[in-house]
């Protein structure tokens, strides 16, 4: 059956991508050897395109393949999904094997030198995109998704594996940044059978203590187990397919819903907002009578258009077995009655409206009201720190998270900077404990707080110049080690109290931290991702220590 399969896929990507392709590099005497490439190439193109959503036009032109590729045969940079897609793909016209040992080690090999930045060893294709691609490497929050695709029936095999996983185990430490997918034989005959973005889905759904809403448009609601929800997975990113993002994997909101159904599930209710399901068509079976205790809904059309990230959160958790007893609020709306575009407006009303994040709680701090008062009157500078409150003019003030971050990198302990680094957010989850009160407390006082936004200022600026006269890596540890950077000037310079801060030459210390900072990683974790390096508190701790006598080193000379 497997040739009948790679048949089926060739007559689903040959129309699509054939007449799109680049093939002017394309120099064979072969007529089989010029086909092979160019379905290579529409596999390529077509990865890009049902993974990413992207047209099928703009898919085939980041089809990269070709002498000079580095075994990277497509790439696309989704800047508002923070997403990049690199694709290996293998066309295997007996529909049998897999991918070889040596294409997964040239392949990874590229993928290394991509995230180093090393562009000149790529061919033009790949620099084409150099612009977006050098804006997922410098996005401390872009992930990458290595896809695999081949025709063949075989499963990887362990030796072709072994790398890969080495690779991810690797760049993965501390957060994942780093996700495979492997598309084999079955699972591309799946995807061009099913055409899988976009396809109608139809759910059963058993709600618990339901109730309804008649007027204006028909509605239910009620409980339903997180357990029925991972089974709704198996739909893939159609069950999503109407909401305005996909899963995003490991963010700060996902890790936090996900923390809550491991450590709390009797608490998932109450802490979660609940899923919205919109369905073209909404009835009750007759299962469970009129009894509110139990009612199960056919929903036909059915798209979750709020919630995308819990569900995805949900499914991921009972893959790994890991997802423990908890229910969730769900809301299922039929649009059989309602005005044409409703769901539209629903989806994205449900998606910006009322959203409260973790940091709008210091706002019932009365250190930061304090802050405020004496900022003005001390400074005569604005401090931003409420929801909603616009930015000031950096000439005339400076914001709540502008200050959490300048003044968690100028404390002792590297872990602070490493913590604003990676994940901004955790400052805010508990006012009454550290971070929060390291940073923020009875003793901060506002010419402390200006005075460290204005050097993490005059750092970045620095910075920004240091950058312009970098590339490659040493680009990337300028930029993702701003933080790291910021924590080793401070403690150069030392406490500002004095008005040291003021008269240092902030642009010379940053060039030699900076200088010292590269050496020592290229000494001591030069195969590191830069974006994942500087998340990474122990590897902060130990690179802290090589750059202090690094730095001590140059002063002695």
């Amino acid at each position: 059956m497997s040739q009948i399969h790679v048949t089926h896929i060739k007559n689903a990507i040959l129309p699509r991508f054939g007449h799109l392709v680049d093939l002017s590099d394309v120099e064979t005497s072969s007529a089989e050897q010029f086909e092979k490439t160019k379905l290579t190439r529409c596999l390529a193109a077509f990865c890009i395109a049902e993974q990413s959503g992207l047209d099928d036009i703009a898919a085939a032109a980041c089809v990269t393949d070709g002498t000079g590729d580095n075994g990277i045969d497509a790439l696309y940079y989704d800047s508002a999904e923070k997403t990049c897609w690199v694709v290996q793909g293998k066309w295997r016209g007996n529909g049998q094997g897999s991918i070889e040992l040596g294409d997964m080690l040239k392949y990874l090999k590229g993928f290394r030198e991509l995230t180093d930045a090393q562009f000149e060893r790529f061919n033009e294709k790949v620099r084409k995109q150099q612009g977006t691609i050098f804006g997922a490497l410098s996005d401390a929050n872009a992930k990458f998704s290595l896809v695999l695709a081949y025709t063949g029936e075989q499963p990887l095999s362990t030796e072709v594996e072994a790398p890969l996983n080495d690779l991810l185990l690797e760049l993965n430490s501390p957060t994942e940044v780093v996700s495979t997918t492997v598309l084999d034989q079955a699972k591309l005959h799946n995807l061009v059978a099913k055409g899988i973005v976009g396809d109608s889905v139809n759910l059963e759904i058993m709600l618990r203590q339901w109730g309804i809403v008649q007027e204006p448009y028909i509605s239910y609601y009620g409980q339903v187990a997180v357990s029925d929800v991972v089974l709704w997975g198996k739909n893939g990113p159609s069950l999503t397919a109407r909401n305005l993002r996909q899963f995003r994997g490991s963010t700060e909101v996902n890790d936090a819903i996900s923390r809550t159904l491991q450590k709390n599930p009797e608490h998932f209710w109450y802490f979660n907002n609940g899923l919205t399901i919109i369905c073209d068509s909404l009835k009750k079976k007759m299962l469970g009578g009129n009894h509110n205790d139990t009612g199960m809904f056919e929903c036909i059309g059915a798209s979750v258009v709020n919630g995308a990230q819990t569900v995805g959160t949900i499914v991921e958790l009972g893959r790994k077995g890991e997802l423990k007893d908890a229910r969730i609020l769900v809301r299922l709306i039929s649009l059989e009655n309602c005005p044409d575009g409703f769901g539209d407006e629903l989806t994205r009303a449900a998606n910006t409206q009322n959203r409260i994040e973790k940091r709008d709680f210091a706002a019932q701090d009365p250190n930061q009201k304090r802050l405020r008062t004496e900022l003005m009157l001390e400074n005569q500078k604005e401090y931003a720190y409420q929801a909603g409150e616009t930015a000031p003019q950096k000439e005339l003030g400076c914001t709540l998270d502008e200050a959490a971050i300048a003044m968690a990198c100028r404390l002792p302990d590297v872990t602070f900077a490493v913590q604003v680094k990676r994940e901004l957010g955790v400052i805010y989850d508990d006012l009454s404990k550290a971070p929060y009160t390291s940073i923020f407390n009875e003793r901060t006082t506002a010419p402390y707080l200006w005075e460290s936004v204005v050097l993490m200022r005059d750092l970045e600026t620095a910075l920004r110049e240091e950058q312009e006269e970098r590339s490659g890596k040493e680009q990337l540890i300028s930029i993702h080690g701003n933080r790291f950077i910021l924590h080793m000037v401070s403690q150069q310079i030392g406490n500002p109290a004095d008005g040291k801060a003021g008269n240092a030459d902030v642009a010379a210390i940053t060039k030699s931290i900076l200088s010292a900072t590269i050496v020592e990683v290229a000494n001591t974790f030069s195969s590191a991702y830069p974006a994942n390096l500087f998340k990474n508190a122990s590897k902060c701790r130990e690179l802290k220590e090589a750059v202090a006598l690094e730095v001590a080193k140059h002063k002695s000379n």
